[in-house]
């Protein structure tokens, strides 16, 4: 499996925001009264094709044309969507076993220019994201499929050899209006992966007819509530009602995706009513605030990504636990926190609230503490710091890097007495440099693909794992990983999980650092927005049919 690895950047506060704040107490704000909303995309999403589609802006956009089998409610729970019902062993949507999944599909449900949806779009939507010749990012994900692994694996084989390839993937439709699905082992997330994008239907007479050009307006044909209507490169995308739809009737007019990549051009146009949601640039949060007209509009809600410090726990010192365990307990989280404006919350576990697997207690053990990590590095052998190896912190150098670097240089220094070297790079130089394993420290962050501890830890910590740049290894963790992985009675699946993550921070590859939170502005003619911990790029885009603009 691999999912999105996420490095912070963090904006300079520049002089032009705070004119913006401050202006903004004598800004009057009224609204349109047209059901017209206009959002943020902070930039041109790079692929829009469901199959081939990574997250942020990109799935921002495709969940407002597209609508899969399953979805997630407001608090992450699987609803029906495309499906009639969850499949499960009591309905026979599982077989016993765990290796078999049938669907049975709404048969009312329609593409935007008419056409029922059948079985056979989502046969079709499967194989070709785990085409090799497509090398979607999400493919992965899906190899528990049968016979997906091998496909996505023979980009070298013939034409003819990639066709009998595809024909023994286990999916097929067994009628109009059912899909069977066979994996090769059991695997109790199956049903949330099922919720994702890359396998929500597509259209092959359209991709046959248009090629690449199939996600260009009027031909991105989706089965969602919107159908992209326009879209002017680097500048927007405009969205309207669709009018084939068959769920829930949108109550928007119009929705417009802007494409401003400075986020403060973005509060600028948010305060000359251009936008309806905007953020503010990282470093003015309190300021905001503190703004008597900005503060009822603020909304702040917690996001399911966790920021941390990672070792590589192959070089020296890091190669020696205590030494890892002492450094993250010579960092005042807080304090990262106060200089990002506020916003966030420390984390001392991995996986972050909101989420299965998410202990309150859990790596209380390694919070600041400086005389516990003076401890901790004498009982390594260091009561000397200055017989410590040359450490070296790494990272993409942008203005937000920076200051995070400039912040553990400090911390370092003032609560143990280690000088660190700064390593600043440039960004795909750095994340060549990562994947390498040449770094000893670098900053990283994780967000979830979908709510369950199966997405965090053993992409992770598992030995060899492909998003493992720590190269941390213990075949204790990798069992129970193993487990975990297919383990169908869900309190113990839990609980395998449970005992992994405590098992990590104990190991303590990683300094966990804060929990990341949404701090964003919503005018107040803005209605009906539902957020949840795994938004796209724009708050809310799970559930833009519910939103209204009042007069």
């Amino acid at each position: 499996m691999r999912s999105k690895s996420i490095l912070l950047s963090l904006l300079a506060i520049l002089v032009t925001a705070s004119l913006i704040l401050t202006s903004a107490c004598g800004t009057s704000v009224k609204g349109t009264g047209e059901q017209i909303l206009r959002v943020n995309l902070a930039g041109e999403p790079a692929q829009v094709d469901p199959n081939r589609a990574s997250w942020a802006s990109e799935r921002s956009v495709i969940m407002q044309v597209f609508v899969g089998l399953l979805g997630f409610n407001q608090d992450l729970s699987l609803r029906a969507d495309v499906a009639k019902v969850i499949p499960t062993v009591a309905n026979k949507g599982i077989s016993a076993d765990g290796l078999t999944y049938t669907f049975k599909l709404r048969t009312n449900v329609t593409w935007s220019d008419g056409t029922k949806v059948t079985a056979k779009d989502f046969v079709y939507s499967i194989k070709r994201m785990l085409n090799p010749d497509l090398a979607a990012e999400y493919a992965s994900f899906y190899f528990d499929i049968v016979g997906g692994l091998a496909y996505f694996s023979a980009p070298d084989k013939t034409d003819a050899e990639k066709t009998t390839l595809k024909n023994a993937i286990g999916v097929k439709a067994i009628d109009e209006y059912t899909l069977e699905i066979k994996l090769n082992d059991p695997l109790p997330t199956f049903l949330d992966l099922m919720a994702l994008w890359p396998v929500y239907p597509v259209r092959e007479d359209i991709i046959t007819q248009f090629g690449d050009a199939w996600t260009n307006p009027p031909n991105y044909i989706g089965n969602g509530p919107y159908i992209l209507t326009e879209w002017v490169h680097q500048d927007h995308m405009t969205f309207k009602p669709n009018p084939n739809y068959w769920g829930t009737k949108p109550k928007l007019a119009e929705i417009d995706f802007k494409m401003i990549t400075d986020a403060n051009a973005a509060l600028a146009a948010y305060m000359n009513n251009e936008l309806d949601i905007s953020g503010v640039p990282v470093g003015t949060e309190k300021a905001t605030m503190a703004d008597a007209t900005l503060s009822p509009q603020i909304l702040r809600y917690n996001d399911l990504t966790t920021f941390a410090f990672q070792f590589n726990v192959t070089k020296p010192p890091f190669d020696n636990k205590l030494v890892r365990q002492a450094l993250s307990c010579a960092i005042d989280r807080q304090t990262l926190i106060d200089i990002r404006g506020g916003v966030g919350k420390v984390a001392l576990s991995w996986i972050p609230p909101g989420m299965p697997g998410y202990d309150a207690t859990l790596g209380s053990e390694y919070a600041f503490n400086v005389t516990k990590a003076k401890e901790l590095l004498a009982q390594a052998g260091y009561n000397d710091v200055s017989k410590l190896p040359e450490i070296k912190f790494s990272y993409s150098d942008t203005a937000g890097n920076r200051t995070i670097a400039q912040f553990l240089q400090g911390q370092m220094q003032q609560n143990l007495g280690i000088n660190i070297t700064l390593d600043p790079q440039e960004s795909k130089s750095f994340q060549e440099y990562i994947n390498a394993g040449k770094h000893m420290w670098a900053w990283f962050g994780w967000g979830a693909d979908y709510p369950d501890p199966d997405n965090w830890l053993p992409q992770l910590f598992g030995t060899g794992a492909g998003n493992n740049h720590t190269l941390y290894s213990n075949p204790t963790f990798d069992a129970l990983a193993a487990k975990g992985l297919k383990e169908l009675d869900n309190p113990t699946r839990l609980k395998d999980w449970a005992d992994a993550q405590k098992m990590v921070m104990d190991d303590a590859p990683i300094v966990t650092m804060f929990y990341r939170e949404r701090f964003l502005l919503v005018k107040p003619w803005v209605k009906g927005l539902t957020t949840t911990g795994m938004d796209g790029q724009v708050a809310g885009d799970m559930f833009y049919t519910e939103v209204y603009m009042t007069k």
